[in-house]
């Protein structure tokens, strides 16, 4: 439904709960031109507009009035044809007595009401209009600062490179290139994986994970271990930061004494890792 047709839908009910008192009471001459009258209110809304020759069509077959009756058949449906694109007589009361076609003078009772009508329509699109301006700033600006949040690691983030595996089964330690790369650049790291006491693990395997955790996605390459190096030191290749932020490094690793996992933070900055 349309904003005018809410706001000019009481004053057409009010004429056909009109029709409808003075027709109980067997005066159907003011009875239908309550109706013609919520006719001319209801004319630029097609739904109210098709209602109230519905409600005429009613009233001719309740009171046997056959051409009235046939006339309402064809106006219901170009009513609901062309109300939508103003193809409406100003005016015309909607009876069969009248042609459908005539455009006649709007009371000046009508004419203010759906004078008022139109007006709040106009203030309620102004409001929405205001409303959706307001929305789209806001949703901004919310945007704008998700965005500098996500750029911001947590201040209490731990960035160490060694730490124990999540069950304690290793100490693991990941080592990055001397030189970090540029973003967007392939290289590789290193894995050194020991006992708890320090003895070097030998014959491990390892899958890789991560992402970024503010961001919502993952790694940008697969990244895997590659080849041992040494005894417990491992060739970690096609490891690759999109962008700057706080990145996971996720091992999961198994190995002679057992399977754990271990989760690594780092910051990438440009182009340096802050560690």
């Amino acid at each position: 439904m349309t904003t005018f047709a809410l706001h000019i839908r009481p004053s057409v009910q009010a004429e056909l709960d009109a029709a409808a008192s003075n027709e109980s009471l067997g005066h159907f001459h003011t009875a239908f031109r309550h109706l013609e009258r919520a006719h001319v209110l209801a004319q630029p809304a097609t739904g109210e507009h098709v209602r109230v020759h519905w409600r005429m069509f009613r009233f001719a077959v309740r009171n046997r009035m056959t051409g009235e009756a046939f006339g309402q058949t064809w106006r219901i449906v170009t009513a609901a044809i062309f109300t939508a694109f103003g193809l409406v007589p100003k005016g015309n009361t909607g009876g069969a007595n009248v042609n459908g076609f005539r455009r006649m003078p709007v009371p000046q009772d009508l004419r203010t009401i759906i004078k008022s009508a139109r007006v709040q329509r106009e203030r309620t699109t102004a409001r929405r209009r205001w409303s959706a301006a307001l929305g789209s700033v806001a949703v901004a600006a919310l945007t704008t600062l998700g965005l500098a949040g996500c750029m911001t690691a947590p201040k209490d983030l731990d960035v160490s490179l060694e730490k124990q595996s999540a069950a304690g089964v290793y100490q693991v330690a990941l080592v990055p290139p001397a030189q970090m790369p540029a973003i967007n650049q392939m290289h590789s790291w290193k894995v050194k994986l020991a006992t708890p006491d320090g003895i070097p693990v030998h014959g491990a395997r390892f899958a890789v994970d991560g992402g970024m955790p503010q961001h919502g996605h993952g790694l940008p390459t697969q990244p895997r271990v590659t080849r041992e190096l040494a005894d417990g030191t491992y060739q970690l290749d096609g490891m690759k930061f999109s962008m700057t932020g706080w990145w996971e490094v996720k091992l999961a690793i198994d190995g002679p004494q057992g399977a754990d996992k271990v989760t690594f933070n780092t910051v990438v900055g440009s182009p340096k890792v802050r560690q």
